[in-house]
């Protein structure tokens, strides 16, 4: 079976998006001919969609400084940031109805502080935003992957963003009318208080939703050949290919591939691209183009 994982081909992060990454839009021209030319050779496809909220710790509403300014985009907020008081996250952020809770303390694991959490006058206990974003940026920090980077609001939940770019959403469903296949869709993102760069784990698991999707993965690992590709080179699709390659069986690798001309960087992380790809041709990961993969 051959899988087209998609991963966030979304209008946003096209021309004229919030989070617009140069060149997608030819990347997205070629996705969407590798899908009419290779229909019935593909057996499944999963898409990813980036969905957000607005008050999402990513995003410059979720903070202000001392007074009243939002960070700009591309701001990068440090824990020592937090902890200074530079940068201050709004306290009367709260889940939605179908959350009781941002945090699931099972979960998050790890030795949480006592500072997290105070009681109020009727006995509930209440989650200390300052002192979660301390905790959140300490443990992105001892991860060395990155810190905090405040984005363009970006991918709201309904919004036309959100949506997949019309040629390869009108590629998928004339591949679903061919076929007689479905596209699978997988939304992440939407917990406001981590980072969901990978499709199949946060950057700092907090609930049972944003730990790490076995299920996915497990589903994935039955495919002869795993094609992936999207947006961004440097962000969604490097730690979504990273996650799946680690899990995935050493001598199996050569079913994985990255279409590389099929992402793009986001300008200023070319170097992140670059050692993304040649680890991935170090461990066995398949780096291909649509002219040179053969179905």
């Amino acid at each position: 079976m051959t899988t087209l994982l998609l991963i966030d081909c979304q209008k946003d992060f096209h021309p004229g998006g919030s989070l617009a990454v140069p060149n997608a839009d030819s990347d997205a021209e070629r996705i969407t001919q590798f899908i009419h030319q290779n229909a019935t050779s593909i057996h499944r496809i999963v898409a990813t969609m980036d969905s957000h909220h607005p008050l999402h710790i990513a995003h410059p509403s979720f903070w202000s400084d001392g007074q009243g300014n939002l960070p700009a985009p591309f701001t990068v907020i440090s824990m020592e940031d937090v902890v200074e008081g530079r940068w201050i996250p709004r306290e009367d952020v709260k889940p939605s109805a179908r959350e009781s809770l941002l945090i699931e303390d099972d979960i998050l694991g790890g030795g949480i502080p006592s500072e997290l959490y105070s009681t109020d006058e009727t006995g509930n206990r209440q989650l200390n935003m300052k002192q979660w974003c301390i905790e959140y940026t300490r443990r992105l920090e001892a991860k060395g992957k990155f810190s905090l980077m405040i984005w363009p609001e970006h991918c709201l939940v309904g919004t036309e963003g959100q949506t997949v770019v019309r040629s390869i959403c009108d590629a998928m469903m004339e591949w679903s009318r061919k076929t007689g296949g479905s596209v699978e869709w997988l939304n992440k993102g939407q917990n406001l208080l981590t980072e969901n760069y990978s499709a199949l784990c946060a950057e700092v698991p907090v609930t049972k939703k944003t730990s790490f999707n076995y299920e996915l993965l497990e589903s994935l690992k039955t495919s002869e050949k795993l094609i992936m590709c999207g947006q961004a080179l440097s962000h969604c699709v490097q730690y979504t290919v990273r996650d799946i390659a680690e899990h995935w069986p050493n001598e199996e690798m050569g079913k994985l591939v990255v279409l590389k001309d099929c992402a793009s960087t986001i300008p200023g992380f070319e170097d992140a691209s670059d050692k993304f790809l040649s680890d991935m041709v170090s461990v066995g990961v398949n780096v291909e183009t649509t002219e040179t993969l053969t179905l």
